[in-house]
């Protein structure tokens, strides 16, 4: 019994050693993606790349979105009165309701936000406007 033991405890150690180890690398593996020092150095160049991209992407939207506006911003349109400014909200109302129950929520959601921003955007549209006409009754 005792070269069977013998085998058994050696085997245990080996083990043991294998575990250590193992547990080890582990260790280190973890701690080198827990760096962030040593991550942003060896992938800072691939964030840098997105990064650019994404801006000159950005840009270049921005930039042919301008070009396009540019015959409607040379156009002068007259000051709208309170009337059409309503009207344009209720038509707005109207179009953002036919979508139904059709839609996901999610675009619910952001069209209630954008509708809601709309309003608040057109109740001080309109009182710069009635601003505006009562500063030039005045005068």
């Amino acid at each position: 019994m005792a070269p069977g033991t013998d085998e058994a405890q050696r085997q245990r150690e080996l083990s043991k050693q294998a575990l250590a180890t193992s547990a080890g690398r582990l260790e280190e593996r973890v701690r080198a993606e827990l760096d962030w020092k040593a991550r942003l150095r060896r992938d800072g160049p691939r964030y840098a790349a997105i990064t650019g991209g994404a801006v000159l992407l950005i840009t270049t939207i921005v930039i042919v979105r301008s070009r396009l506006r540019g015959d409607k911003a040379e156009e002068e349109t007259a000051p709208a009165t309170l009337d059409d400014l309503v009207a344009e909200l209720h038509a707005l109302r109207k179009e953002v309701k036919k979508g139904g129950d059709k839609t996901p929520v999610w675009q619910k959601v952001v069209l209630r936000g954008v509708s809601s921003a709309a309003s608040a955007g057109g109740a001080y549209a309109a009182k710069r406007l009635v601003d505006r006409q009562e500063a030039r009754a005045e005068v």
